[in-house]
């Protein structure tokens, strides 16, 4: 029996060894190892493929947040609206500030924030708010946006998941205030190691980034303007994610691929489990997620047949204790049922572009037989 596994990087970047080689080399023949024309070259690639006006690399995504809203002057007394399911970094980014997060619920159909929540969650210490583009689906913007305007506050995306995603108000990285994207290896365009960085199309906004991820700096190497942070991206993951870049819309196609075959796969009524768009072409599918009855049976069933299977999240951000003790008052006597069902049931299947043709249609095999039991709506 084929046993798929949930990531393959290994086997895939090694099919793309000398074209790496190639990118290493450009580095020491460049002598740049911390910043440089190959950083400034993806940053400028990059600011065009999302059609924001500026980019900042960084180290990671979760400093990405962090320096955004920073830069926007959040910090202790501030709230900050979240969803109240995401991963444990868009939360982070904002206790990192000293701000207080404040969860709103999210939709079972997307997992995004649910844009009815936002204003009965705002008060006079609001200054932002972060909506997730989670599993490559982007969060409805404008409603969000609308909300925002209206008062007054900046809207930072999370696009950690959201590569070449586009939005109801445009591509996800350039609708909202800034961006905070992740180039962690598992994402659609990934490192390979730990890479990050801002997209803005307010030049105030991106010079202050530029400062902070960097020390302080200002014009000079020793002028200190700033407080700052360490936070800058090296030259040799800009260099791979520069050649990753060019690859990126044929890696979505075939995700988009993979999720028409689940799909088809899964039939009509099946298909109603599944955390997306009914259009495939409505996400870049960093994750193709299910809604399980009960996900340890799902998971085992899946291990039993060859598949192998994860959970993101098997939590509700607000219901973990480093976060509640952080919390105020009035959001920790609230509840998030959307949330918690879906920490107790999403179910992630194998999806990536370094995914075989035999494994696919093993994974859509073992889909189309599997009891309708074991999945919820």
């Amino acid at each position: 029996m084929m046993n798929v596994p949930f990531f393959d990087l290994g086997s895939f970047t090694r099919s793309h060894a000398d074209d790496l080689h190639a990118c290493l080399d450009e580095v020491l023949e460049g002598g740049y190892f911390v910043g440089g024309p190959l950083t400034e070259r993806f940053e400028d690639e990059f600011s065009a493929f999302v059609g924001s006006k500026y980019c900042v690399g960084t180290a990671n995504g979760l400093d990405s947040i962090r320096l955004i809203l920073e830069a926007y002057g959040v910090g202790p007394g501030d709230e900050v609206i979240v969803p109240a399911f995401t991963f444990y970094a868009t939360w982070l980014g904002v206790t990192q500030t000293g701000a207080t997060p404040v969860p709103v619920e999210v939709m079972s159909t997307t997992a995004n924030m649910d844009p009815a929540g936002l204003e009965k969650a705002i008060t006079e210490r609001t200054k932002a708010i972060v909506p997730v583009h989670l599993y490559g689906q982007a969060a409805d913007l404008r409603s969000i946006l609308a909300v925002a305007r209206k008062h007054n506050l900046v809207v930072v995306e999370d696009a950690a998941q959201s590569h070449g995603a586009v939005s109801s108000a445009g591509m996800t990285g350039s609708a909202g205030d800034a961006a905070a994207f992740s180039f962690y290896p598992t994402k659609n365009l990934g490192a390979l190691g730990d890479a990050g960085c801002v997209t803005t199309s307010d030049p105030n906004i991106a010079a202050r980034i530029r400062s902070r991820r960097s020390y302080g700096q200002g014009a000079a190497k020793y002028d200190h303007v700033d407080t700052g942070w360490n936070s800058r991206m090296d030259p040799l993951q800009a260099s791979f994610l520069s050649l990753h870049l060019r690859s990126l819309d044929d890696w979505t196609d075939k995700r988009r691929a993979i999720a028409t075959s689940y799909r088809d796969a899964l039939g009509e009524g099946k298909a109603a489990s599944v955390v997306g768009p009914m259009d495939v072409q409505g996400s870049v599918w960093h994750h193709f997620v299910l809604k399980a009855a009960n996900r340890n049976e799902l998971q085992s069933y899946l291990s039993e047949h060859g598949v192998s299977s994860d959970a993101h999240y098997p939590y509700s951000v607000y219901q973990l204790a480093p976060m509640r003790a952080l919390m105020n008052t009035l959001s920790l006597e609230q509840e998030f049922p959307v949330a918690d069902t879906l920490a107790e049931r999403v179910t992630s299947l194998p999806m990536g572009p370094w995914m075989s043709a035999d494994q696919i249609n093993h994974v859509a095999a073992v889909l189309k037989e599997m009891p309708d039991r074991l999945l919820a709506t």
